[in-house]
Parts: C-alpha cells; structure tokens; sequence
C-alpha cells in the first residue's frame, strides 16, 4: 500500500462523513428514548457513587478551637495566613476520588455564654494542618465528641409541673 492509496482511502472516508453523520442521527432520533435513559441511570449511578464516597470521610471528622486572649487583634496577614492554611487543609484531605463534601474545611464561630470561639472543622487526615497555630495570641484547643455544643431547650406544651398541680384534699 502507498502513500497515494492512503491518501485516496481518507479523501473516501471523508467524502461519506456526511453520510455516516446522518446515518447516526437517525439511529439517534430513533432510540432517543434509550439515550435518555441511560444518560439518566448514569446521573443516578454518579450521585450514589459520590454520596457513598463521601459518607465515611463525612463520619471521621475532627474539630479544633481557635480561642483568643485579651490582646487578641490579627492584622491583614495573619488573617490571609490563616484563610491560606485553611485552602491547604483542604488540599491535603482531598483526593481526586473524594467529593468536595467530604474534604471540606468549616469555620464556624460560635459564643455559648463566653466569648467568642472560632471553631475549624475538617478531615482527620487534615488534622495536623488544622492544628497549626494561625492566629498568634490564640489558644488552640482540640474538641472531642460534642463538647462546646449547646444543648437545645427541651419544650413540652400542655404538661404542667408536679409541683404546680393543685393536691385533693382528702375528707
């Protein structure tokens, strides 16, 4: 086979292009409905594949707070210091196969009847990113389980105290 024969069999291929082209759009019309539903079965098999990816890294989560002292007050680098370490937690938790659900970095602020704590959740496998110290005149403090989590008021409508109820006398 020469180069000439080559040349002639692509300048063929080329020339039945439109033809191949119409041929696949009238099996596309035709089966449209099963394109439909497999483009559809594979959205639904990507969201379960990222949920279930992403459930454990969502269950093995660690906490560190952030508390300043009285001569707290970061200027414009600490802050941009601190968000950079931050963006790099989350690059070290993250794989390409992990969903950004999973490898988040949280700030949360919170004051439960004291003062105001900064506190930064993410990946165990980040945790050594989160423990460095960002902030300078800030104790960092690391939190287990649900301590610093306020727990919600209990309301119970129509049930009255024992105490309040009135006693019958008895005759």
């Amino acid at each position: 086979m020469t180069t000439n024969d080559v040349i002639d069999e692509l300048i063929d291929i080329a020339g039945k292009l439109p033809q191949y082209g119409q041929t696949a759009m009238d099996w596309a019309v035709e089966n449209a409905w099963w394109v439909l539903a497999l483009a559809a079965v594979g959205v639904l098999v990507g969201q379960l594949a990222r949920w279930l990816l992403s459930r454990p890294t969502l269950r093995d989560r660690s906490a560190v707070e952030v508390l300043p002292t009285t001569g707290f007050d970061p200027v414009l680098e600490d802050v941009l210091r601190f968000a950079q370490q931050l963006a790099r937690a989350q690059q070290n938790a993250s794989r390409w196969l992990l969903p950004a659900r999973g490898t988040a970095v949280r700030v949360r602020l919170t004051s439960t009847g004291g003062p105001l704590t900064l506190r930064v959740e993410g990946p165990t496998r980040a945790v050594s990113v989160l423990r460095h110290q960002g902030y300078a005149n800030c104790e960092l403090r690391a939190v287990t389980g649900d301590a610093g989590q306020p727990e919600p008021p209990k309301i119970r409508l129509g049930v009255t105290p024992k105490a309040a109820q009135p006693v019958a006398a008895a005759a």
